[in-house]
């Protein structure tokens, strides 16, 4: 019985010993596998980084997500409808501006206007502004400020840099010698335009090659004469009636300073006067004749003067003079005529002289002098 007991136990023992490495190799191999290796330590470094940067994005720029009223308020800024009249206004001209929107009432809004940093206007539904321009070289700033029913705000920022522009212009038309007037338009006369920019009060001398001209005639662009440093612009004027408007757009390359001048040309009609021809003295150019005249000579010169009307390369123009006497035609070709009181007595006399263009048909004018002869004689030159 001891004997079975003692070799239950030793075949007990001999168990546990033999089962006792398999024990020991189960714990070898839980404890190594509950040990992460390089790999996976990578990979969760890695996770917690991307989780530290979205943290990141979520608490630093969170701002940079526009809200839905801020992209409805840039959506209205970008869309504002911003009128000025005029278009480029020039230095001291006073400017309307007006804005519209399609995307809220702007009569419903608050609309502030701040001049130069100063607020001058304000109130519900102020869609006009209007004020003055700043002198040449002078950066006029408008900032027109929009908080609309729904309560967006909506900042938008105008400025002009004007500089002053004088439009000179000239036609190519006669004028008698001693005029002190100016040549003028008159229909299908060649005029020359020319656009002279004032550099006072800006940063920089401004030179008239250096900058971008755009010419306009009655409203429609002319290419041909625009452009780079194209200050001046040739036309014809209108025929037979009505003025000629004419306007140009003057710019920096970079833009800094832009403005527009207009000016309308009159369109005047040529005529004729007429002078007292001395056969010593010559053409008495300083006094007209009147449409009347008392002849006390036997023999009078009488010289007509076609003002305004066209002329090439500085020559006298090219007219067809019709002179008649009594309204019976008279072989003359010339501007001039003599009178001779051939019977020594009283008596009236008609003289009147058309003028028509050769090559310009539409450039006419009359003129006519009536002449009282008398028996008496004088010396003296009649003015």
């Amino acid at each position: 019985m001891h004997q079975m007991r003692f070799l239950k136990i030793i075949a007990t023992s001999s168990v546990l010993v033999l089962l006792l490495p398999l024990f020991a190799f189960a714990q070898v191999s839980t404890t190594t596998a509950e040990q992460p290796d390089a790999t996976d330590i990578a990979r969760e470094n890695a996770k917690r980084e991307i989780q530290r940067m979205k943290d990141d994005l979520n608490t630093k720029y969170i701002d940079l997500i526009p809200k839905k009223e801020d992209a409805r308020a840039d959506s209205i800024r970008e869309y504002l409808d911003v009128k000025t009249n005029p278009k480029n206004p020039g230095p001291s001209e006073t400017i309307q501006v007006t804005i519209e929107s399609y995307l809220t009432d702007l009569n419903k809004a608050t609309i502030s206007w701040s001049l130069n940093g100063r607020i001058v206007e304000q109130g519900a539904g102020k869609k006009t502004f209007s004020f003055k321009n700043g002198a040449s070289g002078e950066t006029t700033h408008l900032s027109v400020s929009i908080v609309t029913n729904k309560g967006e705000r909506v900042v938008k920022e105008l400025s002009w840099n004007p500089v002053g522009i004088t439009i000179m212009w000239e036609a190519n038309t006669y004028t008698p010698p001693f005029y002190k007037g100016k040549a003028l338009m008159t229909p299908q006369a060649l005029v020359r335009a020319t656009a002279i920019p004032d550099s006072t009060g800006t940063r920089n001398a401004l030179s008239a090659s250096d900058l971008v001209y755009i010419w306009k005639k009655d409203g429609n662009a002319v290419s041909n004469a625009s452009g780079y440093g194209k200050n001046s612009f040739s036309f014809l004027g209108p025929k037979p009636y009505g003025e000629t408007k004419v306007s140009v757009q003057v710019s920096s390359t970079d833009d800094a300073v832009k403005s527009e001048m207009r000016v309308a040309l009159p369109l005047t009609k040529p005529f004729i006067l007429f002078y007292e021809d001395h056969p010593l003295l010559g053409v008495w150019h300083n006094r007209a004749l009147s449409t009347s005249l008392n002849l006390t000579k036997k023999e009078f010169s009488v010289s007509a003067e076609p003002y305004f009307f066209s002329t090439e390369a500085g020559e006298a123009p090219e007219i067809l003079y019709s002179w008649s006497l009594n309204s019976k035609p008279v072989t003359n070709i010339s501007h001039g005529i003599t009178l001779r009181n051939e019977t020594g007595e009283n008596g009236n006399s008609a003289l009147s002289l058309t003028m028509r263009g050769l090559k310009k048909t539409f450039q006419t004018a009359s003129h006519s002098l009536t002449i009282q002869f008398t028996a008496e004689e004088s010396t003296r030159p009649t003015f």
